[in-house]
């Protein structure tokens, strides 16, 4: 039976400075109760078997015998939703005589005015929940590390802190989670939208850093906000991505929550999406209230951490031996660096912020990089050790790309001066070029914060720390995330490239006449006529084309453009990421190019992307906008 609770949010009493940003709407009570039971009192060896629209409807707790397999669990599933389903039916057929008690509480949940065609449509919405309670629980003894400097760094960029609950409801707080699509972290980031505002590659995966996760995820909370406009669908958001909480607001005229919940019908709004908002809420209820759920609870201990910016590429053996720390205890504490940087075919790259235990002094430091060899220091990373030579490469120019003079690849390849290379042919690459002496120290780049260590860190030089022992499931699936996960995840360009049902499409930034041209298969002659433009006249932003499908089909045409779109995105997000937004107000005679380049050196395409609702053909002196800040990332 479900623990019998007061309400579980409280309104802010009157003359409070600000309301609740996450109030509990009566109508979503039902299913917050719903997943507040998922949490804490059901198990992964159990799982509801209920209504997907209404929560209330719970047919039965199921329950797995622990050694049964992935196969036999799911074949109970499939024979309980049969049985189920045969009810049902009955009931349609108006067959309610003899029931015994557990029949009779199923009839009556449906009420009396029930018509026979209720019946038949719950049994396309039986559903199955997996139990989270075992989890959740674990999810809670591994949060003490993180939450308090989750929800400060959320207070710092202006996001209300009880979003620092939401890695509950995304990974268990498990910050090594990876999903079967390929969602990672805490904070579960598709590759798509975390390049926006981290590195991942195969060198770093910052999705796998709780501070750089933390930091991404308040970016993209802020973006979400800016678009929508409130923090229930900002954190619906978070699933199901902005593009689509936009069109509902559309479609229904509304940002209410409530309303978004139990009638948006958008073609992928499905279960996870619906219900992510209260899932949430729920998570909030657990976490604040813990102990009232799950008795005491034993939590890990927070440790100190410093990060290190390091000026040079450096293997990591040789940066553990230089601080006297133990090579496990870095790879606990920089959980970002991928394999090739532990197998020593990569450098740590430049500019990497490298955590170290404890709170060493500056001096410590000091001299702990007086103790690294400057031959252990390279200008720049550590490649494969060959090269195959593509059209128009010249050995200079792979020397120059891999730090090394032209006289050492030559070298290196038993090679003189005037040797001629071909394409195709395999070039060894030799290590680059190490540091002379007295180059640039390490930067510590703030004060301590929390990292995942067992115990409180002993001096440097006598540091050995293995990986906390953290509590597992017997039974984790290949997915940590308590609801299927959708977006932080998809691509977060809001965007829609569909062609109008007239034919037209309206001008984005990046797009031209010609563009159009290509994309349609017919001239620019023949579209400028379409359109009656003179024949130096330019398509601009916010504009309306009509387009000739005669060669292509209107479907084909959008693909291509979203895919242009898509790699334009892409190819930005490589070297570059989103740190944060500034408000910036338009000046008199100030155009949208203008902004973005003379103002932030930014692509005209990402300001609008910040400003959807801002009409740049028209913009007026004292407009604010919100401009993204944009910072290069070394990919190397």
């Amino acid at each position: 039976m479900g623990l019998l609770l007061a309400p579980l949010f409280h309104c802010p009493t009157a003359g409070a400075e600000t309301p609740d940003p996450f109030a509990h709407p009566r109508e979503l009570e039902q299913d917050v109760r719903f997943w507040i039971r998922v949490y804490t009192e059901v198990t992964t060896d159990q799982g509801l078997l209920h209504d997907d629209w209404n929560l209330g409807l719970v047919y039965e707790v199921l329950r797995f015998d622990p050694a049964a397999s992935p196969a036999q669990r799911e074949r109970h599933v499939l024979d309980a939703k049969a049985r189920y389903a045969a009810m049902l039916r009955q009931f349609a057929a108006g067959e309610t005589d003899n029931l015994t008690p557990h029949e009779l509480r199923i009839l009556h949940a449906f009420g009396e005015k029930a018509t026979p065609r209720d019946f038949r449509d719950a049994i396309e919405r039986i559903r199955f929940q997996l139990g989270q309670a075992d989890r959740f629980h674990e999810g809670l003894i591994r949060a003490a590390v993180w939450e308090k400097q989750i929800a400060k760094t959320l207070t710092q960029h202006g996001v209300p802190e009880e979003i620092a609950a939401l890695p509950h409801v995304e990974s268990s707080f498990n910050f090594a989670a990876y999903s079967k699509v390929g969602a990672a972290g805490l904070w579960q980031f598709m590759p798509s939208t975390a390049k926006r505002f981290m590195r991942v590659d195969s060198i770093v995966d910052e999705r796998l850093d709780p501070y750089s996760a933390t930091e991404a995820a308040a970016n993209l909370m802020l973006y979400n906000y800016r678009l929508l406009g409130t923090w229930p669908l900002t954190v619906t958001a978070y699933n199901h991505g902005p593009g689509g909480l936009r069109r509902a607001q559309e479609e229904l005229g509304t940002s209410d929550i409530v309303v978004i919940v139990k009638r948006y019908q958008g073609a992928t709004f499905g279960f996870a999406s619906r219900n992510f908002y209260v899932a949430f809420l729920a998570a909030l209820e657990v976490d604040r209230n813990a102990e009232r759920y799950f008795g005491p609870i034993t939590r890990l201990p927070d440790t100190d951490s410093t990060p290190v910016e390091l000026p040079d590429y450096i293997p990591v053996d040789a940066l553990a031996k230089a601080f006297k720390v133990d090579l496990g205890a870095l790879r606990v504490l920089n959980p970002a660096l991928r394999p090739p940087i532990w197998n020593g075919s990569r450098f740590v790259p430049r500019g990497y912020a490298l955590r170290l235990p404890g709170t060493p002094p500056q001096a410590e430091i000091a001299a702990a990089w007086a103790r690294l060899e400057p031959a252990q220091r390279y200008v720049a990373q550590r490649n494969d050790g060959s090269h195959k030579i593509r059209r128009g490469e010249t050995l200079a120019g792979i020397a120059a790309a891999s730090g090394v003079s032209l006289s050492r690849l030559l070298a290196a390849n038993g090679w003189g001066e005037n040797r001629n290379v071909s394409r195709g042919e395999t070039v060894r690459i030799p290590l680059p070029a190490s540091r002379a002496e007295g180059a640039a120290a390490p930067v510590i780049l703030a004060a301590a914060l929390p990292a995942p260590l067992p115990e409180a860190s002993p001096p440097m030089a006598e540091i050995v720390v293995q990986a906390p022992k953290e509590p597992v499931s017997q039974r984790q699936t290949d997915s940590n995330a308590l609801l299927p996960v959708a977006a932080p995840t998809g691509n977060s360009d809001t965007t829609d490239y569909a062609v109008r049902a007239d034919g037209t499409v309206i001008v984005q930034a990046a797009e031209t006449l010609g563009h159009y041209a290509d994309w349609s298969g017919v001239s620019s002659q023949a579209l400028r006529a379409l359109n009656k433009l003179h024949k130096n006249a330019m398509v601009t932003l916010g504009h309306k084309v009509k387009l000739d499908f005669s060669k292509v089909s209107a479907e084909q045409f959008a693909a291509t453009r979203r895919e242009y779109h898509h790699r334009l995105q892409d190819d930005f997000f490589a070297a570059h990421r989103i740190a944060g937004t500034d408000n910036y107000t338009v000046k008199r005679g100030e155009s949208l190019w203008q902004i973005a380049q003379q103002h932030a050196d930014l692509p005209v395409w990402l300001v609008a992307q910040y400003n959807p609702d801002v009409d740049f053909n028209d913009v007026r002196p004292g407009t604010a906008i919100a401009l993204p800040r944009v910072v290069a990332i070394n990919r190397q």
